[in-house]
C-alpha cells in the first residue's frame, strides 16, 4: 500500500498536470493498475482494521535517519545507497539477519520522505472559490453546563462570505467534521484552502538550512485527499496572509456567538450557525461596495464538486496499556481504563469526543470521553 504523500503525488500528476497513467507509473516505478487504483479511490475514511506487519527494518529507522542525516551534510556523490547501509547495519548489529532486499526497499521509502520539501507559495491574490480556515476560543451553556470550547470559521477571501462551527475540543477529528459539514451545507468544495500552523493538522519543524518541514496529521492527510482540495499553510510570522480570516473570526463572534449560545443538543445548534451565517450575507462588502452575497455566488460557481461517499471523522492507533492499564496518547492525555488490561496491545479508534478502545483483533472493549487541553490531563474511568 503506497503512502499518502505518495497517493496525494498521483491524483496531482494525473489532475493537475496531466500525466497519463502509464507515465506515472514509470516515474513512481509502480504498476498501471496502482495508478487507476488510486485514481478511482473515492473513500479516504479509516475504520478499525486488523493488524498490519511493520517492515523488520522498521526497529533500525533511527539509525537510517542518522545516516541520512549525514549525507545531507555532505557531497550528494558520497552519500549511502541501500546496499551500503545494509552492510553498515550488518556491522553495527552482528545478528542483523534481515534481507538485502528488505532493507534496500525500507530504506528507499524512508529516504523519499526525508528529502521531501514543499515548494512555493501561493499569491495573496483570492480567486473565487478559494477559503480561509481559523479558530477562535468561546464559551457556551450545553445542557445548562457551561463549556469552554472552540469555534471553526471558514471564509471565502474573495467574497468575504464566512460560515462557522462550534467545536469542542481542538484535535484533528474535530477540526474536520466542521469543516466537512460547511461543505455538505454548501454541497460543495472550495478548491484551495488556506490554514493556519495549527498542531492538531500539521506538525512544523525547523531545520538546520533555515527551511521550515511540515508533517501533516494522519486525519488531516486523508481528509484532503478525501475532498481534494489543495491545502496551503501560512507561512510563520506573517500575520497579513490570514487577514481576512482573523476578521471573520472577529465578526462571527460578535454577531452569533454573543451572548454566550444556550442549547440542548450540539449538532442542532450547528445546523442553525449555518443558517444564521447565510443571512449575515446580505451585508455589503467593505471594499467592493457591492452585497456580499453577489461576490458568493462567484465563489458557489468555482467550487468542485462532492465525492460519492462522506467523510468519517476518526482515525485508528495501536497502542500499548502500561500496568495500570492506561492509555497514554501522543500528546500525553492519561485514560485509566482497567487495571485488568495491564500490558494489552488495543486498537484506539479516535473520534471528535470520544475514543473507542478494542482489542487487538479487533473485539470492542469500551467506549470513553475524550480529553482536550494541555499534556499530564487524566481521565479514570
Amino acid at each position: 500500500m503506497l503512502s499518502y504523500k505518495e497517493v496525494n503525488k498521483i491524483r496531482t500528476m494525473y489532475y493537475e498536470q496531466n500525466y497519463t497513467a502509464t507515465e506515472i507509473a514509470r516515474i513512481m516505478k509502480i504498476s498501471r493498475q496502482t495508478v487507476y487504483k488510486y485514481l478511482k479511490f473515492v473513500d479516504f475514511s479509516d475504520d478499525i482494521t486488523q493488524k498490519k506487519t511493520k517492515s523488520p527494518v522498521e526497529q533500525y529507522k533511527e539509525d537510517i535517519l542518522k545516516f541520512l542525516n549525514y549525507d545531507r551534510l555532505h557531497h550528494h556523490k558520497q552519500r549511502h545507497t541501500g546496499t551500503k547501509v545494509y552492510q553498515r547495519l550488518k556491522e553495527l548489529y552482528p545478528d542483523y539477519n534481515i534481507s538485502k532486499y528488505a532493507t534496500i526497499r525500507y530504506f528507499s521509502r524512508v529516504k523519499k520522505e526525508f528529502y521531501y520539501k514543499h515548494n512555493g507559495y501561493l499569491p495573496l491574490d483570492h480567486r473565487p472559490g478559494e477559503a480561509q480556515v481559523d479558530l477562535g476560543e468561546c464559551a457556551f451553556f450545553e445542557k445548562g453546563e457551561k463549556v469552554y470550547g472552540k469555534y471553526l470559521v471558514l471564509t471565502f477571501a474573495h467574497s468575504n462570505a464566512s460560515y462557522v462551527q462550534l467545536v469542542r475540543h481542538k484535535n484533528a477529528e474535530s477540526i474536520v467534521e466542521a469543516i466537512k459539514h460547511i461543505f455538505e451545507y454548501l454541497n460543495g468544495v472550495p478548491h484551495t484552502i488556506w490554514f493556519d500552523n495549527d498542531s492538531a493538522l500539521v506538525k512544523v519543524t525547523n531545520l538546520e538550512n533555515g527551511t521550515i518541514s511540515r508533517t501533516l496529521s494522519d486525519t488531516f492527510y486523508r481528509f484532503k485527499l478525501h475532498y481534494e482540495f489543495k491545502e496551503v499553510f501560512m507561512n510563520p510570522e506573517r500575520g497579513y496572509e490570514k487577514g481576512t480570516v482573523e476578521q471573520a473570526v472577529r465578526f462571527m463572534r460578535r454577531n452569533l456567538l454573543v451572548p454566550l449560545p444556550q442549547f440542548d443538543d450540539f449538532n442542532e445548534f450547528n445546523k442553525t450557525l449555518l443558517t444564521k451565517s447565510v443571512e449575515l450575507l446580505k451585508r455589503e462588502h467593505y471594499i467592493l461596495k457591492q452585497p456580499i452575497v453577489d461576490l458568493h455566488f462567484e465563489d458557489i460557481n468555482e467550487l468542485n464538486q462532492l465525492p460519492p461517499t462522506s467523510f468519517v471523522c476518526t482515525s485508528v492507533s495501536s497502542r500499548k496499556l502500561d500496568n495500570y492499564g492506561r492509555l497514554t496518547t501522543e500528546n500525553r492525555h492519561y485514560y485509566y481504563l482497567d487495571p485488568a488490561l495491564a500490558y494489552e496491545r488495543v486498537q484506539v479508534k479516535y473520534l471528535p469526543n470520544e475514543l473507542e478502545i478494542y482489542y487487538e483483533e479487533g473485539t470492542h472493549i469500551m467506549t470513553i470521553p475524550r480529553i482536550s487541553g494541555k499534556p499530564g490531563l487524566r481521565y479514570i474511568n
